[in-house]
């Protein structure tokens, strides 16, 4: 059997002029992260991300003192929220910074986008995310082949339209995963050949110490 471990990045600058960065925590804890890795005796064969900052500099913390290189996949690239929200805009719609307005507006207008509702230039449709996120997963199963653990560090749409894609799910299923998933998470898949399970989702080992869960965040 292989293991592929999904990564969510750590927390990102939400808030800021600049999203698509590591903040000063999300940094510490993908640090715990790789603690967890070399304490859990869970060596990797090679670590992967998408192309984003965030996904690229939790990648490089986890691989800091493991002599292995990254791998930069565009297939695992979260999806351009801000598109999204820009297309679901209305009156009743804010640019709210406030992590829990924000989060239900993402929601109602991400669930508008998986409908086919939203279309415009640049925006790629939700079929078209869910396809390129699947077939990035297949390719890599393939290439990496047997017997290997390795990481993906990616962002909480693709874990969940990677996951649906293994579970058979429906399109807004798949979809909603992603909104339980934590910053630095790691939800572990396991394959052989073309067989491929879900061992664990949405786990977060390295930050159920009572003093490292402020630690725990969603955005």
């Amino acid at each position: 059997m292989s293991t592929v471990y999904l990564i969510r990045h750590g927390q990102a600058c939400f808030g800021t002029d600049d999203y698509d960065r590591l903040s000063e925590n999300g940094a510490l804890q993908v640090r715990y992260l790789r603690q967890h890795f070399e304490s859990a005796g869970e060596s990797l064969d090679a670590i992967f991300s998408g192309v984003l900052r965030r996904q690229r500099e939790t990648a490089a913390i986890l691989a800091d003192g493991t002599g292995l290189g990254v791998g930069h996949r565009p297939e695992f690239n979260e999806y351009d929220a801000e598109a999204i929200l820009r297309r679901h805009a209305s009156p009743a719609s804010t640019a709210s910074r406030d992590a829990r307005s924000f989060q239900r507006w993402l929601e109602s207008a991400s669930l508008a986008w998986v409908a086919g509702g939203l279309d415009g230039p640049g925006l790629e449709p939700w079929h078209d995310f869910r396809a390129r996120v699947a077939r990035g997963l297949e390719d890599l199963m393939k290439s990496e082949g047997r017997a290997r653990r390795f990481a993906v560090c990616t962002s909480a749409g693709v874990i969940g339209a990677a996951v649906g894609h293994v579970l058979g799910l429906d399109d807004p299923g798949a979809l909603k995963l992603s909104w339980s998933i934590h910053n630095a998470s790691i939800t572990r898949l396991q394959y052989d050949g073309d067989r491929v399970s879900l061992h664990s989702f949405n786990a977060v080992p390295h930050l159920e110490r009572a003093e490292l869960r402020p630690l725990l965040t969603y955005r």
